[in-house]
């Protein structure tokens, strides 16, 4: 899954470490967009990024575990190896003969 336990981290640290790294990202970009020092003057524009990062990341995080658990995973990797088994040059279809010119103006 996407959550290996190789680093030791747990769900909880990784779940605090990606919630500092939105903080982080929404007062830097808080204040890049509207001067230094915004961010701290308006918490609630910090914590709107905040709930938008933590959605967007549920809603991501979601659909791929839904694609795994519907074994998208496989049947996209077979399909991958079942191209890599095609021979291309023999099943492209031939190429359409060029198209003429116009004529410029009508007679």
């Amino acid at each position: 899954m996407f959550f290996d336990d190789d680093d030791g981290m747990s769900a909880g640290v990784t779940a605090c470490s990606y919630t500092d790294e939105f903080l982080d990202a929404a007062v830097a970009k808080i204040d890049a967009t509207f001067g230094t020092g915004f961010a701290r003057q308006h918490p609630a524009l910090v914590a709107g990024y905040l709930q938008a990062s933590a959605t967007n990341l549920s809603a991501f995080m979601t659909a791929a575990a839904n694609m795994q658990a519907a074994g998208f995973d496989e049947a996209l990797a077979a399909a991958m190896d079942e191209m890599d088994e095609m021979d291309w040059e023999d099943d492209a279809p031939e190429a359409a003969p060029p198209a003429k010119p116009r004529k410029k103006g009508r007679k």
